[in-house]
């Protein structure tokens, strides 16, 4: 039966990008230094709303909004002057995301991501595992490089991105989280939200099968500041596979999967020829499939 559904996709999949060639413009790779000309817009049901005007970019995530406002500016630092060119992008970024940590649900995740401080209101005695942040201010920097090959009919059919980029939550005021040590890209995306520092190095190649069919394939590390007595690892690996597929004009269907390898201190034992026990802590591999449905006008 899963057989059947994989083949079943797949058919799919072909059969949108045999009929996505029929559109005016082929599909433009996503996630490199360009920046969106101005007067253009893209957003994705997980994806991030970006507008493009004069001279910048602004980005932001409606959904993560609600709990951390934010906004990204990203800017040309060199463009390309012909197709296969080699072009550059720096983005600064500022988010206040303590109102969300604070307040309870439907506003806010305290009491989910963050301990709520429902038990301390009746014991004080028990507010020593209670986490209510103090205000946040988290400063981001980042830096795209981007560079295209296999460029027929003045089009890119491949391109190579290089993109890093550094964050860190300042406390003015109150006291900060511990580390989440929740899902792994959980973890890593709301690190700065808790008054912690992440650096992250990612690779990616971006390559047109057809014209309304592309693939992409990325790899990523990411380091988290943790505190001094904390004995888990702050390198995070990630890779990312997946498909797009044009749906219209302005839409595509993204579909795949991200794998993360990181230290959540899992413990195995095992027990020898000897009859001895021994412990390790092996680091840990999380798989999350990936889906959504993007537009760009």
């Amino acid at each position: 039966m899963i057989q059947g559904c994989v083949r079943a996709s797949l058919v799919g999949l072909v059969v949108l990008a045999t009929s996505a060639t029929a559109f005016a413009d082929p599909i433009v790779p996503r996630e490199t230094a360009d920046v969106l000309p101005a007067g253009r817009v893209a957003f994705g049901l997980f994806n991030p709303l970006r507008v493009g005007l004069p001279h910048v970019e602004l980005e932001l995530h409606p959904l993560l909004a609600l709990v951390a406002p934010h906004v990204d500016a990203r800017f040309w630092l060199a463009k390309a002057l012909r197709p296969g060119a080699l072009r550059v992008s720096g983005v600064v970024g500022v988010a206040v995301p303590t109102g969300g940590f604070r307040l309870g649900k439907p506003f806010g995740i305290s009491g989910d991501l963050v301990p709520s401080c429902l038990v301390a209101k009746h014991d004080p005695s028990q507010s020593g595992w209670c986490d209510r942040p103090g205000w946040m201010v988290v400063p981001k920097l980042g830096l795209a490089v981007s560079k295209g090959v296999f460029v027929r009919d003045n089009a890119e059919r491949g391109v190579f991105t290089l993109r890093g980029g550094f964050a860190k939550g300042f406390a003015a005021s109150g006291k900060e989280v511990r580390p989440l040590d929740a899902w792994a890209p959980i973890t890593v995306q709301l690190a700065p939200f808790l008054g912690k520092w992440r650096a992250e190095l990612r690779a990616a190649y971006d390559h047109a099968v057809l014209d309304g069919l592309r693939l992409r394939g990325e790899l990523g590390v990411t380091w988290l500041g943790r505190p001094e007595d904390d004995p888990l690892s702050p390198l995070f690996l990630n890779a990312y596979l997946g498909v797009d597929v044009q749906t219209s004009e302005h839409s595509r269907v993204t579909l795949g999967a991200m794998v993360w390898n990181a230290d959540k201190h899992r413990r195995v034992v095992e027990t020898g020829p000897d009859g001895f026990a021994t412990a390790s802590y092996p680091r840990s591999f999380e798989v999350w499939p990936t889906v959504d449905l993007l537009w760009r006008y």
